[in-house]
């Protein structure tokens, strides 16, 4: 083939083998938060990224109230190390309703969340109270405190704090507490338009019959489950013809109409291989191989001046990739503050004896039982064995150029948190 490519001046891009942390590094900066925002309901608000602070309106709560059912009492300061006391009940207090003032030696019976009226300085627990026959009086035994069973004003937030910062994933909980503050619609990140397409004549469609030489098209699914799962809107072209002019159209067509391009496969070197010289005859690529295990060939550039990011074509190569650099990548142009892959060190249930040249992102199963999680490899680790990242708890990091005994120290990522 015909080099049509314009060669990109990044020092980041050569034809040298790129470290996974330099990698990382490099497309962590590279991302630029949007500045799309939107309006949404609560109701609609769930899993979207707030793009501003929230700040309470009012103090929470906003009256003194009592903590739980039982009788406020206007208690005499001078009788606080007093026992067997008894009290005049005077009032009755619900909650939503608002009590008389209290004088000196009366009590009101009272209910969880209602208002502490004037002049009364605690609350007693119902259980304590010996209560008169007509209900008139009431007889404490032991001796009272000033303030017992009292949320003062503000106990939970005070006006004007910030409940809920910018970047924060919102989930049910930051809904609740927006709404109890009186907030009724959030300011969010638009979410990220990512444009996807597929090459490969090998591919073919699930509920489709294989002849010889096809597989089946899992990455199309896989990518565009796991943008979904990340809160993107996908404009999905599907299979395209697997040569150059289709690839050129299919990138042009996504850069006027989406925030980010993505594609699995087509970005290695090979003949058949029409993506990465289409990315740089229509923009240019910074990146391109990483020295990692499985993947390597993760490309990332720009197609008149959108964002593109090609993962490799192997179905386990494509999802590490993936996981460990697409989607933090993803998350930071999202407005998501919580973006980087935090690790949780276990210890392993395997060796190492030979030092390897590339960081390896092993699928493994972790064993809870003891004090440090002990985790173990799936026996086949092929780039095409997806089974085992359905089987594996999430992935360690095996660092390069390393050997190690079993019981070493490293680096485990969940799926949980490498997929969403």
């Amino acid at each position: 083939m015909n080099d049509q490519s314009n060669k990109s001046s990044s020092p980041m891009f050569s034809n040298s083998l790129m470290s996974a942390d330099d990698a990382l590094e490099f497309l962590i900066d590279s991302a630029q938060v949007s500045e799309h925002t939107e309006i949404t309901s609560l109701d609609d608000s769930i899993g979207r990224i707030l793009s501003e602070d929230i700040h309470s309106k009012i103090n929470v709560p906003g009256f003194d109230n009592s903590a739980m059912d039982g009788y406020t009492i206007a208690l005499d300061e001078k009788k606080l190390d007093s026992i067997n006391q008894t009290f005049s009940v005077v009032d009755r207090i619900a909650a939503g309703s608002t009590g008389k003032e209290l004088k000196k030696g009366n009590a009101a019976r009272i209910f969880t969340g209602a208002p502490i009226p004037k002049g009364a300085n605690t609350v007693i627990m119902q259980e304590e109270c010996q209560a008169s026959e007509d209900g008139s009086e009431i007889t404490i035994s032991r001796s009272i405190e000033l303030n017992e069973n009292i949320r003062p004003t503000g106990n939970d937030i005070l006006k004007n704090d910030v409940i809920l910062k910018t970047g924060k994933k919102i989930k049910p909980e930051d809904i609740s507490l927006a709404a109890s503050v009186g907030i009724g619609e959030l300011h969010v990140f638009k979410r990220l338009k990512v444009g996807v397409f597929f090459t490969g004549d090998e591919l073919v469609e699930p509920g489709n019959s294989l002849t010889v030489g096809k597989i089946y098209n899992s990455n199309r699914y896989a990518l565009v489950a796991l943008l979904k799962n990340a809160g993107c809107e996908v404009l999905n072209l599907g299979n395209i013809k697997d040569n150059f002019d289709s690839t050129c159209g299919a990138l042009e067509k996504l850069s006027n109409d989406c925030d980010l391009i993505m594609t699995t496969g087509g970005v290695s070197v090979g003949e058949e291989d029409h993506v990465k010289p289409a990315v740089e005859k229509l923009g240019s690529l910074s990146l391109w191989k990483i020295k990692m295990k499985p993947g390597k060939p993760l490309a990332y550039g720009q197609v008149k001046n959108i964002p593109f990011i090609g993962l490799p074509g192997n179905p386990v190569s494509s999802f590490v990739t993936y996981c460990i650099f697409a989607l933090p990548y993803i998350k930071k142009i999202q407005g998501n503050s919580n973006f980087k892959n935090e690790p949780i060190k276990v210890k392993t249930n395997f060796d190492c004896k030979r030092a390897k040249p590339r960081r390896e992102y092993a699928r493994v199963k972790i064993d809870y039982s003891s004090e440090i999680p002990i985790a173990s490899l799936y026996p086949k680790q092929g780039s095409d064995v997806m089974s085992s990242v359905v089987w594996a708890d999430g992935i360690i990091e095996i660092p390069e150029n390393t050997v190690f005994d079993t019981g070493t120290i490293l680096d485990y990522y969940p799926l949980s948190e490498l997929t969403r």
